[in-house]
């Protein structure tokens, strides 16, 4: 039997220059994670913003770490440790460019797969075994490097995309707080 989320984070670069970025759509879907629940976030130790919302089996955490993204990891792994959360109890939103826009894949666990912030988190955690979901942002296009192509803005013609994935987090969200994380996966594998 797996062990209940406890806490979500989601991954970005902070401050106004990457707002909106692709590499920001960890950040995107966290915040509409909190709007629907109408929860604010606040600073947690100059290390992350951080929000919670009281659930039947606890407090359920959201968290934005508040480095930039090759350091994400030195935030979470002090947020899980304070409040004694293991890793299987992380599920983390990031973007992947390998996928295309308005895709997802959810993993059980893993390898960085060349993200730097999943890599700063399995570095920090000294673990691999958090559930994630994977944004898809792609694809990237010929002759344009990664970096440039997920610190650009997320375009005005995909808004349908970025929409719908959205839609997608929140329900992956309460699904999960509801039947847990393995009954949620399945669940979802179920409707592809």
């Amino acid at each position: 039997m797996s062990k209940q989320i406890k806490l979500f984070v989601g991954l970005g670069n902070p401050g106004q220059k990457y707002e909106n970025t692709r590499h920001n759509f960890g950040f995107v879907v966290l915040d509409e994670i909190a709007t629907s629940k109408y929860l604010k976030f606040k600073n947690w130790n100059n290390m992350a913003d951080v929000s919670f919302c009281d659930d039947p089996k606890g407090k359920v955490w959201l968290l934005k770490p508040m480095a930039f993204m090759n350091l994400s990891g030195i935030s979470v792994s002090a947020f899980a440790k304070y409040y004694k959360i293991d890793p299987e109890e992380i599920f983390v939103f990031y973007d992947d460019f390998s996928i295309p826009i308005g895709e997802y894949r959810i993993r059980m666990a893993g390898s960085a797969g060349g993200h730097n912030g999943i890599n700063s988190i399995i570095d920090h955690l000294h673990a691999s075994n958090f559930p994630r979901m994977k944004l898809g942002i792609g694809p990237l296009p010929k002759f344009v490097q990664s970096a440039d192509f997920v610190l650009s803005k997320l375009a005005r013609e995909d808004k349908e995309e970025i929409k719908s994935i959205k839609e997608t987090a929140v329900n992956i969200f309460y699904e999960i707080n509801m039947s847990g994380i393995d009954k949620a996966v399945s669940k979802l594998a179920n409707k592809s």
